[in-house]
Parts: structure tokens; sequence; C-alpha cells
């Protein structure tokens, strides 16, 4: 019980021990706070990324190089777990509008297969369009219709919702230059009938969706039912992988089936990296809290080898005195690592009213939204993470007071006490 007590007292009556409380509750407030935010925007990223693909994409050597795709998607809607099936054929263009012309992807879609495999309706819901929308024609020439991204759109600078003005209005002429047939010029007019904004600037600066039937005049494909590939919808995405691998044996290796995850490797595989390192370089905020601890019980057993000498000599053991200092470590890393939480909670579930209030009193945003592209600070509170941090603290604070604990106990005594 004596431990304790020497602990709490040496914890209280040493006011620089606070200093090394505060040390560890920053370093885990801080690793906490940006791992949350990290995956936030992880969750986010994949999320948007999800949303311009499908579960399963199905595709063929050659931009149009999938042909018979109803044959195919027989195949594929035999399997367990898939509940839907979209084509869709997209390649390179000019496109040209207002005078302006700039390199864009064309994406010809069956609009209604789309929103049934991908966030397609719910990217067009906010400008008030329907899937139906892409598939009109206009005038007496029957010209297709096109769903440009808001950012493709966009004639100026601003925010949609303040500047509406500022983007190509429904009902103007786009027109739309690509190869047809590999050794031709295909070109098209097309009449802008809605917008989309999926989240991803590169998709929305990048990307036009067009019809399908429409999209195969453009191109010019020999075979009717020529298209560059298929999205599939599973009913739970647990089983991509499974069904990607019996859809690869099914239909062949000159067929590339990939879940979306696949196609997006390299992206997914560097942001997750950028986590790590993230977490890897702001843990030595902690290891520098750990050396306080150390320097700050070194000291203390300097300060106090008389009252450590006295301990001795009335029979305390020398796992006793290990015991006093190990207690005042575990107890600095303890009520530091819990502070920490706390207020690393607080900022986490507070970070966007925080930010406000920050841009409100400075006129600075941390995370400005045309920059990062996110109406707000995305957050993932992940509890399996915050009790690691924590007790990685913890220990931490234990292992830097081994050495000042051996120290102590190895004090003799009699020396200690000589001149006394």
């Amino acid at each position: 019980m004596y431990k304790l007590f020497i602990s709490l007292r040496y914890l209280r009556n040493r006011k620089i021990s606070f200093f090394a409380v505060a040390g560890v509750a920053v370093g885990v407030m801080t690793l906490i706070v940006v791992l949350s935010v990290m995956n936030g925007f992880d969750r986010e990223l994949r999320n948007r990324i999800r949303g311009t693909l499908a579960h399963i994409i199905v595709s063929k050597g050659g931009m149009y190089g999938l042909e018979n795709y109803k044959q195919v998607v027989e195949k594929i809607k035999a399997f367990d777990h898939v509940i839907a099936c979209a084509p869709y054929i997209e390649g390179p263009a000019l496109i040209k509008l207002r005078g302006r012309k700039e390199f864009v992807y064309f994406k010809g879609i069956d609009p209604n297969a789309e929103a049934c495999v991908s966030d397609f309706e719910s990217y067009i819901a906010p400008f008030g369009n329907q899937p139906g929308d892409l598939l009109k024609t206009h005038g007496e020439k029957n010209t297709a219709s096109a769903f440009g991204g808001t950012e493709l759109l966009r004639t100026g600078s601003g925010e949609p919702e303040k500047f509406p003005q500022s983007f190509i209005q429904n009902g103007e002429q786009i027109v739309l230059v690509t190869l047809k047939e590999w050794d031709k010029i295909s070109v098209k007019p097309f009449i802008i009938t809605g917008k989309f904004k999926s989240g991803m600037y590169d998709f929305d600066k990048n990307y036009i969706y067009i019809p399908l039937a429409t999209a195969q005049e453009l191109v010019g494909s020999k075979e009717e039912n020529a298209v560059t590939g298929i999205s599939v919808k599973l009913d739970n995405y647990r089983y991509a992988n499974e069904i990607r691998d019996k859809l690869q044996m099914v239909l062949g290796f000159e067929y590339y089936v990939q879940t979306w995850e696949d196609a997006r490797k390299t992206f997914l595989t560097a942001v997750m990296m950028e986590r790590r390192v993230m977490a890897f370089i702001l843990f030595f905020i902690v290891v520098v809290a750990g050396f306080n601890i150390l320097a700050i019980l070194t000291m203390i057993v300097l300060e106090k080898s008389k009252d450590i000498g006295i301990l001795k000599a009335l029979g305390a053991t020398t796992q006793g005195i290990m015991s006093i200092f190990l207690l005042n470590g575990l107890l600095i890393s303890s009520i530091g690592t819990s502070i920490g939480v706390a207020i690393g909670l607080f900022v986490i579930f507070r970070i966007n009213w925080l930010e406000k209030f920050l841009y409100t009193i400075s006129g600075w945003r941390p995370f400005p939204p045309e920059v990062y592209y996110f109406n707000q600070i995305p957050t993932e509170v992940n509890a399996l993470s915050i009790v690691l941090i924590a007790g990685i603290a913890i220990l931490s604070g234990v292992i830097f007071s081994i050495y000042p604990a051996l120290r102590a106990a190895r004090l003799d005594p009699v020396e200690t006490l000589r001149y006394e």
C-alpha cells in the first residue's frame, strides 16, 4: 500500500510531472484526431469511387471488344448473389461546348440499368433529373441527350449553390468528336438535359453520360451488341472475390473480371500507405512524451535518493522501490492517456463546428471544400484503434519508467545515508 501512496505523493508534489502528463495527452489526442479524420477521408473516397463503379466489372480486350454482351449478361445473372447487370461503352472524345474544346471521356449507358448497379440516380437527383431523362430526344433530327459533370459544365468560378448561372444550362447543345472504326472521325451533337455530381473531381470534370445506343452509333460499332464492359451488382459485396473468380473460370481468360477495388488498386493502396505512414510519424509524439517521463523520473530518483535510502533501511525491498517508480510512470501515462482520449473524442465530434468557428473569427478554413471536395470534414471513430492507441501510450509510459526504477532500486542505503 505504501508504494501507491508514495507514487501519488511524488506525482502531486512534483509539478513538473504535469508536463509529462500533458505530453502524453497531446500525443494521444493528436493520434486519435488525425487517424479518425484519415479514416473518414478513406471511407468517403472509397464510397465515392465505389459509387462511380459497380461491385464487379467484366470487360474484354479492346475498347469495344465485348461482343454479344446480352449472352454474357445471361451467364452472369445465373450466378448466386448477382442482382443486376448494366452494359456500358466508354471511350475518349473531344467535346465542344460554348466554343470551348476539351478532352473528355464519354460513357454510354442504359440509364435505368446503370441506376441499379451504381449511384448514378443519386448523382443526378439533386438537379431534379431522372434516369429516363437521358433517353429523351430533341428536335426534328432527334438529337440525343447528355448528362455532364458539374465541373465539366462549369463556365466560371464559384460554387453551384451560390452561382448557378456559372454553369451550362439544360437545353444547350454540345458536340462530341471521337474515332469511328479506328480510321474515321465521328462527330455527333447532343443536348444537355442534366448534370451529375459524384463527389470525385476527376470524374465530374472529365466524364459525360450519353445513351448506350447513341454511343454505339458514335463509335461505329460493327456489332450492334458490342460494348466496353458490363457492370455487375451483388446483394452483398463480401462475396465479390468469390464471384469474381468463378466468373473468370466460366467466361474464360480472354475476359477481364475485376472488383472495383481491383480497378482502383493503385490509388487505394496509396491512400492506405499514407494513413499508415501518418500514424507511424505521429506515434513519435508519444515516444517523446515517454522520454519526458524517463527524464522526470530520473530527476526524482536523484533528488529523492535520501528518501529511498531511508525506505531501504526501514526494510523496503528492491522490488518495492522499483514498484514505486513503475507505478509513477503508469499513473502519468494513464492520466495523460485518459485526458488525451477525452479531448480527442471531443475534437472529433465537434470538428466541423470548430472549423466553422475558426473560419468565422479568422477567415481561414483548414479544410476548404473547393480543395478537398467535401462539404464537411469526414471522421470515423474506430473503437479498436482508440483502445490500441491508449494501450500503446500506457505501455510506453511503463517501459520508459524501467530505467529510473532500476536506478532507484540499485541505490545502496549505506552509501546514501553515510553523510546524513
